[in-house]
């Protein structure tokens, strides 16, 4: 069994080098997007490492350079715009690194949304053969006519109006989208009937355009003024073709954890004219539960792919627990993971993540030795508790860098938890009948010493793995 799991071992990508996010803005003539991918999954690119980029360290010139190679072929060759069945150039503006987290800034310019009804494609394969499949982006949609840092802060204070997780199996995003021009409803500056906007995959959120009825009338300016005065002082505003401001009505709560100057791009960005300036009609607003599940099937997903985890709860019950044992561990495990998930989802404490992950291989290789040389192995519960809070920790970063809103991540961290927990008990109920079939017979001894050793060997290689890229500790 050591001697398979060597030959066979799979790498346990770390807990944040699987996921990243994307962020889509929708103007009247184009497309801005943001790729956000972590310290540990940009260098997955492929590329970055056969050009022997050293990205602690890039000069600006090494980093135009990077762009140019490698960057620019690579979004080229696995990522498709289309609108209304025209595929459109995807151009790379800039790459940059902000903390811990790469953004790769896109543009797609000569975006039409003339027809009534405009049919949005967007086709990401970014990652996936380097991941084995394994990466999740979390992508969310947005409506503004934001330029440069202003568009960044349409990102960091405004909700989205759509969500959609790309996974392998769902690597298309459509959208249908019509233009204002042929709004009856916003010609006359009443609300017509919602129209859904449809996502291809999980999650939807609606968003109606509100408009200020044409013309120069006083009627008109207060209709406008009315619009506006709900939403809060930053929200982006988006100019109407008769000069009134229309108010994207966008529920949901806008939480700045900085505060914006009052000099801002906005004026620079919002001009009137804008006759066909898109309008995105919402259909039923994404409500709390069905955020709620999908993070829930992205935390069930998550665990179920994470070898690490599916080693170190292994190596947890490989010795033939009671189901009261089992019990007391899974409890353990779930109230250490409710722990740390708090905390570090209100940024309470913030761990390295390769510390984190560190600790995890560690983790399974101790509860693999003790198995190995301890006669009596007690208080498990309470081991499992210690390395629990460190799992949680590792969750947690999964989802920290990725999620709009700080009173949504706490929801999403939370679901995705529970996601986590029901993967757990996915595992424990499909291995307790096997281990106990086996407890009966007189090899079950050697079958636990054989499995303890395979588990050690794995926990073994990826902690190398990732002692030997550990950088400088940060709390």
């Amino acid at each position: 069994m050591a001697a398979l799991s060597v030959l066979f071992a799979v790498p346990a990508y770390a807990h944040d080098a699987t996921l990243g996010g994307s962020k889509w803005c929708f103007g009247k003539n184009r497309i801005q997007a943001a790729i956000e991918l972590g310290a540990s999954l940009f260098p997955e690119i492929k590329g970055i490492k056969e050009g022997g980029y050293d990205l602690r360290s890039l000069s600006d010139e090494q980093l135009k350079r990077l762009t140019a190679e490698t960057i620019e072929p690579y979004i080229a060759g696995r990522l498709s715009v289309s609108v209304n069945e025209k595929v459109l150039p995807v151009k790379v503006t800039k790459v940059v690194l902000e903390g811990s987290l790469w953004r790769i800034w896109l543009s797609v310019g000569d975006v039409s949304f003339s027809k009534p009804e405009n049919r949005v494609k967007i086709e990401y394969k970014l990652l996936f053969e380097e991941t084995n499949n394994a990466h999740i982006n979390i992508a969310y949609m947005y409506q503004s006519e934001a330029e440069a840092d202003a568009l960044q802060k349409v990102f960091d204070y405004t909700h989205p109006v759509a969500q959609h997780s790309f996974e392998s199996n769902a690597r298309v995003w459509e959208l249908l989208i019509k233009g204002a021009a042929n709004d009856p409803a916003a010609a006359s500056g009443q609300a017509g009937p919602t129209r859904n906007v449809n996502s291809g995959g999980t999650g939807q959120r609606g968003m109606r355009g509100v408009a200020a009825p044409a013309g120069n009338s006083a009627a008109a300016m207060t209709a406008a003024r009315k619009a506006t005065d709900s939403l809060p002082a930053n929200s982006p505003k988006v100019v109407a073709a008769s000069g009134a401001i229309a108010a994207p009505e966008i529920t949901g709560e806008i939480t700045p954890s900085r505060k914006i100057s009052d000099a801002t791009a906005d004026d620079k960005r919002q001009s009137a004219g804008q006759g066909d300036r898109l309008v995105l009609h919402g259909g039923v607003e994404k409500s709390i539960w069905a955020s709620i599940s999908e993070f829930i099937a992205l935390g069930v997903k998550h665990i179920l792919i994470g070898y690490d985890h599916i080693a170190f709860l292994l190596a947890l019950i490989v010795i033939g627990l009671s189901v009261r044992e089992v019990l007391k561990i899974i409890t353990a495990f779930t109230v250490a993971h409710s722990i740390t998930l708090l905390l570090a989802a209100m940024q309470v404490v913030r761990l390295n993540s390769r510390l984190v992950e560190t600790v995890i291989a560690l983790s399974i290789c101790y509860v693999a030795l003790e198995n190995l040389f301890k006669k009596e192995v007690r208080y498990r519960w309470l081991l499992t508790f210690g390395f629990g809070l460190i799992h949680g920790f590792g969750f947690a970063s999964v989802l920290q860098d990725f999620i709009v809103g700080k009173s949504n991540l706490v929801v999403s961290v939370l679901s995705f938890n529970i996601g986590v927990e029901i993967g757990q008990m996915m595992i424990f109920l499909a291995l307790l009948p096997i281990l106990h079939l086996l407890k009966s017979t007189r090899q079950f001894s050697t079958v636990t010493a054989g499995a303890s050793v395979a588990i050690f060997v794995l926990g073994f290689s990826w902690l190398i793995e990732r002692v030997f890229s550990l950088k400088l500790l940060s709390f």
